[in-house]
């Protein structure tokens, strides 16, 4: 693997992924100001050489370093979402929301918060319980979510992440 990382554009693009995980091909070429067809190149050479692995994600590819285990995979992925990070911090600070309660907080329509709702209890993220004959929805591994967003935290450029890392941080030191 360190030959393949010898050259330049390779190793900017791994660099790129290792800091950013989940960051699809489209951001990497345009935030590393490179052609698309250098990119996919460059891109294909680091899978096949097992540098990075590819996730496919709806109708764009994923990379990720091959540190970065399945579920942490999944929900990095969904927090490279705007609406589903939103929907995800909502649940971390405020857990046992129900549906109407959680698209109320998050400022996104029944439709658009029922897509990702469903697509974030697909992949075992979230989870949905019945009390007093309501659902109500929380995070499966919240202390998992705040690692992830602490470690990464620059790759979301976000100011919703930035206070929330600074107010979970807060909350470890006392």
């Amino acid at each position: 693997m360190d030959e393949l990382l010898q050259q330049g554009t390779r190793k900017t693009i791994y660099e790129k992924v290792r800091t950013h995980p989940g960051i699809s091909a489209r951001e990497l070429q345009r935030s590393l100001h490179l052609g698309w067809g250098e990119t996919a190149y460059h891109l294909r050479q680091l899978t096949e050489g097992g540098a990075l692995r590819r996730e496919r994600g709806g109708h764009r590819d994923y990379y990720f370093t091959p540190e970065v285990v399945w579920g942490d995979r999944r929900t990095l992925l969904l927090l490279r979402s705007r609406a589903e990070r939103t929907m995800l911090l909502a649940l971390f600070e405020k857990p046992d929301m129900t549906f109407l309660e959680l698209a109320t907080r998050v400022r996104l329509s029944n439709s658009t918060v029922s897509f990702h709702l469903r697509h974030m209890l697909d992949l075992g993220i979230v989870e949905r319980m019945l009390r007093d004959d309501l659902h109500r929805y929380h995070l499966k591994d919240p202390s998992r979510l705040a690692e992830l967003l602490k470690l990464y935290q620059e790759s979301f450029e976000d100011a919703l992440v930035d206070r929330f890392v600074g107010a979970w941080s807060g909350l470890l030191r006392e």
